[in-house]
């Protein structure tokens, strides 16, 4: 028989935040046709899959336009895998974990750390990892608004590819031929940073905003303490508070100064030069539970991972990628490392 691996009978708390994937009466007779038609073709699918289980999302500004996105893609796995899938959305990343781990959803689409939090903690299994601009990894950026201290060379102008802004970096970050954004590059620069230096970090729990950064400060013999922190959210306030002259040095994701509206801005890429590059961190990913059979697991690796070539178009909408890939285990042993040194956070 098969087993329904949904909890039963467990209310919506702040752990989950269920929102059904329809709107309106039409998507209710969508789902109604899926589902009878999921219920037929299970028949076909392993005895031991369960007739229904739920894929958990972060959230977004807006939790209903996140479901309603998502629903092309659960629905798409639905009919594929004869059985239901319905989107949820979760409180945040760690809810994610949690939820897989209580077992009231059996995929998420997280960030790295959570796809290493996910294996450890409850034996899931990071399965694809996000592709974004052509990579699954990408670097935290050091800027600065002070190019003579922090640069050995004449800041160059090169182009970010993904959009064509052309930016301003030093120390062999870039040229006009190259700007791949591949790290580490000259992070030993960091070791410039005087004690009382104003720096514009971003959450902890951001990587490129905080925990690659720290990591690099320390191996280059800065000590936090000493610095003048300049705590905010978000990488285009990261940026400004360079920009404005209320911190010496920020980091940011590369290349974050595509974030910022070039009409409001016009010379970000020529008053914020990048000068440093660190090693690369995994993008996020999808994790499946442990309780899923090895076959359903994948069977649901393969549709995700081919789900590019079905609707690009829902893909960039979700999460603005292009695509997944298999997840890489080395790179996830880097988010692995983060998470120990930053768990006290």
């Amino acid at each position: 028989m098969r087993t329904t691996l949904t909890a039963a009978g467990v209310a919506v708390t702040a752990l989950v935040a269920l929102a059904g994937c329809s709107a309106d009466s039409d998507s209710d007779a969508t789902t109604d046709a899926t589902t009878a038609s999921a219920t037929s073709d299970a028949a076909a699918a392993g005895a031991d899959w369960p007739e229904e289980i739920t894929l958990a999302l972060i959230p977004n500004e807006n939790v209903t336009d996140l479901v309603t996105t998502v629903a092309p893609l659960t629905d798409y796995l639905s009919e594929e895998l004869g059985i239901t899938v319905e989107g949820v959305v979760t409180q945040d990343y760690q809810a994610a974990v949690e939820a897989i781990g209580s077992g009231q959803a059996q995929i998420a689409i997280a960030d790295a750390g959570s796809l290493a939090a996910a294996e450890d903690m409850y034996g899931a299994h990071a399965v694809l990892q996000d592709v974004r601009f052509g990579a699954s990894s990408y670097a935290s950026m050091a800027f600065t608004n002070n190019p003579d201290k922090y640069c050995d060379d004449e800041p160059v102008e090169a182009t970010y590819a993904a959009t064509g802004q052309t930016f301003l970096y030093c120390n062999g970050v870039a040229s006009g031929e190259e700007n791949t954004g591949v790290g580490p590059v000259a992070m030993d620069a960091l070791a410039k940073i005087e004690p009382g230096t104003t720096v514009a970090f971003g959450n902890t729990t951001s990587p490129a905003g905080y925990q690659l950064p720290v990591l690099a400060l320390e191996e280059n013999g800065v000590t936090i303490d000493d610095l003048q922190q300049v705590p905010v959210t978000g990488n285009d306030t990261l940026l400004m508070a360079v920009y404005n002259g209320d911190a010496e040095v920020g980091f940011a994701y590369w290349d974050a100064r595509s974030s910022i509206d070039a009409a409001e801005v016009p010379d970000l890429g020529e008053k914020v030069v990048v000068f440093g590059l660190s090693e690369m961190y995994p993008n996020g990913g999808v994790v499946l539970s442990d309780d899923l059979p090895q076959d359903l697991r994948d069977e649901i690796t393969d549709l995700m991972d081919g789900y590019s070539d079905v609707d690009p178009d829902t893909l960039q909408e979700i999460f603005d990628q292009t695509d997944w890939v298999p997840a890489d285990a080395d790179a996830i042993d880097l988010a692995r490392e983060v998470n120990a040194r930053f768990s006290g956070q």
